[in-house]
């Protein structure tokens, strides 16, 4: 059986002409290496067929049903009282009609409420369904994910807050969140997220991170989990920017920043598991509100 073979995106685009654009210049990326090898093929159909196919298997299935890193010797501040406390009636359209980027903020103090509702509602769990021939339950989450697998982690910087400031660990299946490093990490983070002068990380009440956990998805996909991935960090990153809008705060997604050194922050190997997003989240300011 013949493989495909690897494709160079710079050999396929050598005969496009010029222009604004400029093709030429994105030849040699690895997105788009990637990409045109991760295209699918009556091969890698088949390929891929041999690993979903061994998600029947009940054992496989209850190992995979626990996708939740956890920090069990931290201090941990829970957030179940707030379940079912909100009563949301804004409506959703005119929250996306109004959903805007906000980079000016007043100083003020994120409420542990208000934390629940951007965590529950952006990743939190909302069904679960007993498995099938095997013990525990699969777990649903807010979001679409290839297989349900659900390979990301959500991390916070709290600035202003009634908790103390420091870096913290979200547990969707305990519906708390975990203090994992207590500081003031602000003057840090300044250096290593290449936000300012544009964003005021100075007054933001909290950082969310978001990060995946790759094994999780690519054991069933393969190469073409990475895109499913990044899909979910999509997902994810537009349900926290909507939620905020919806509660009267303010955020800004963030693509600059030094990934190993917030890795080394969020105890993630930088390997197995790295930052995908950086979004900050504050009370947007008169002048802002004004302009």
């Amino acid at each position: 059986m013949k493989t495909r073979a690897i494709k160079n995106p710079k050999t396929l685009i050598s005969h496009i002409e010029g222009s604004l654009q400029n093709p030429e210049n994105i030849g040699n990326l690895c997105a788009l290496l990637y990409h045109e090898n991760s295209k699918q093929s009556r091969f890698s159909l088949f390929k891929q067929g041999e690993e979903i196919g061994k998600f029947s298997n009940p054992y496989i299935l209850e190992r995979a049903a626990q996708p939740y890193k956890c920090f069990p010797t931290t201090k941990f501040f829970s957030m179940q009282e707030y379940k079912g406390m909100n009563k949301h009636t804004k409506d959703i359209f005119n929250v996306i009609k109004s959903r805007r980027s906000g980079r000016d903020y007043e100083k003020y103090s994120i409420s542990l409420n208000e934390l629940y509702q951007i965590l529950y509602y952006s990743y939190g769990i909302n069904n679960e369904i007993p498995i099938k021939g095997g013990e525990g339950v699969w777990s649903y989450r807010t979001v679409p994910s290839g297989g349900a697998l659900y390979p990301l982690e959500l991390y916070l910087y709290l600035n202003y807050s009634a908790l103390p400031k420091g870096i913290y660990h979200y547990r969707p299946d305990k519906n708390n969140i975990e203090l994992i490093n207590e500081n003031d990490h602000l003057p840090e983070l300044r250096k290593i997220i290449f936000a300012e002068p544009m964003v005021n990380l100075p007054n933001c009440s909290c950082i969310i991170f978001i990060s995946s956990v790759f094994q999780r998805t690519l054991m069933k996909y393969g190469e073409r989990g990475y895109r499913f991935i990044l899909q979910e960090v999509g997902f994810v990153s537009q349900n926290l920017s909507l939620i905020c809008e919806a509660i009267g705060l303010s955020s800004c997604i963030i693509g600059s920043f030094f990934d190993d050194n917030i890795n080394n922050l969020i105890k993630a190997d930088g390997i197995l598991e790295s930052i995908q997003s950086v979004i900050v989240i504050g009370k947007k300011s008169e002048n802002e509100t004004e302009s």
